[in-house]
């Protein structure tokens, strides 16, 4: 079902899929409205969201999530924590503010890309103020900083994690991840997964490991972590994930008596050919893939749904990868090929 498409409310483009479940079951997805075009911030962004009670089979109206008076707001993350709140993690840039035209200095204000966040106790009915998260997480030599958009999780000790892109005092771009160890009361960066890393995605494995999964070329780069995600070592290329140079979605399936990692992404050397494939060792090996959709193809996110099936939010298109964010219900029996 396609979900968000260009031209729909007067908006230019969708772009940018998050996707959750609830405790309760309810699917909330969350896109970039982008208004006057295609472009990242600064351009004039909003938040949108639709809800599913129904496992994604039916979908509410579009409503704003997010939007402010100057400037924009995009990029969404959504995390389900301890307590069973929904959280949306987000960019917002000040007028004229965006990834390239942030600077280095103050912790926050009218010249930095600010992370913000709100929470909903409710299954995303209603919501809290934002707050800024900005000067607990920015380092003032820094150019910029903002969440990696998708899902994420908290780990089996509680830590809530959340990638971020940094682009750092030497204008590198490096993939870290800020974490809370007090249910998102304070938040602390760790260090680089590893040199000119992009967006990435973090999942926990057997033995408290979080892999992390960075956007880095022609293939994936993989690392992992034996203290929570806040430090990495061993970082290589995955031959078995191809990309174009893309975020991706990573996921951890337990239902049934299997444990699984899902992946997905544009498998090819451009935006195109959106695939799902399954790990049964942690990571280590991978299935050839199932294709979602042949045709253009860019940022994805996946969740495994308590009925056993698994959601996908994608953005696809026939001439572009973003004439539209699509979600789809898969079996675990059609992403294995059996």
């Amino acid at each position: 079902m396609d979900l968000f498409e260009s031209g729909f409310g007067g908006v230019h483009t969708y772009r940018i899929p998050a996707l959750i479940q609830t405790r309760q079951g309810t699917l909330l997805a969350v896109a970039d409205a982008r208004h006057d075009g295609s472009a990242d911030l600064p351009a004039r962004i909003s938040l949108v969201v639709r809800r599913s009670l129904d496992l994604g089979r039916t979908w509410s109206p579009q409503t704003t999530l997010r939007q402010v008076a100057e400037g924009g707001v995009g990029d969404a993350s959504l995390l389900l924590d301890a307590r069973g709140r929904i959280w949306c993690f987000y960019a917002y840039g000040p007028p004229g503010i965006g990834f390239r035209t942030a600077q280095p200095g103050p912790l926050t204000g009218p010249r930095v890309l600010q992370m913000h966040a709100m929470v909903s106790a409710d299954g995303g009915a209603t919501w809290s103020a934002p707050s800024d998260l900005t000067p607990q997480l920015r380092d003032p030599s820094w150019y910029a900083l903002f969440p990696t958009s998708g899902t994420h999780f908290v780990t089996s000790s509680g830590r809530m994690l959340v990638p971020l892109v940094v682009l750092d005092a030497a204008k590198k771009i490096t993939a870290r991840n800020a974490y809370s160890d007090d249910d998102g009361r304070t938040w602390k960066v760790g260090p680089p997964v590893a040199p000119d890393t992009d967006e990435s995605k973090a999942v926990e494995i057997e033995g408290g490991v979080v892999l992390q999964n960075a956007r880095n070329g022609p293939r994936r780069l993989v690392a992992r972590s034996s203290d929570g995600g806040a430090s990495f070592s061993g970082a290589a290329h995955d031959e078995a994930l191809p990309d174009a140079g893309c975020n991706a979605g990573l996921a951890r399936y337990r239902h049934g008596g299997r444990d699984l990692l899902l992946f997905t992404n544009a498998a090819s050397t451009r935006r195109e050919n959106l695939t799902i494939k399954v790990s049964a060792d942690g990571g280590r090996s991978w299935t050839k893939g199932r294709t979602i959709h042949a045709g253009p193809s860019a940022y994805s996110t996946a969740v495994p749904l308590r009925d056993g099936s698994i959601g996908v939010l994608y953005e696809r298109g026939g001439q572009s990868p973003y004439e539209r964010i699509t979600f789809v219900r898969l079996s675990l029996d059609w992403v294995t090929g059996r």
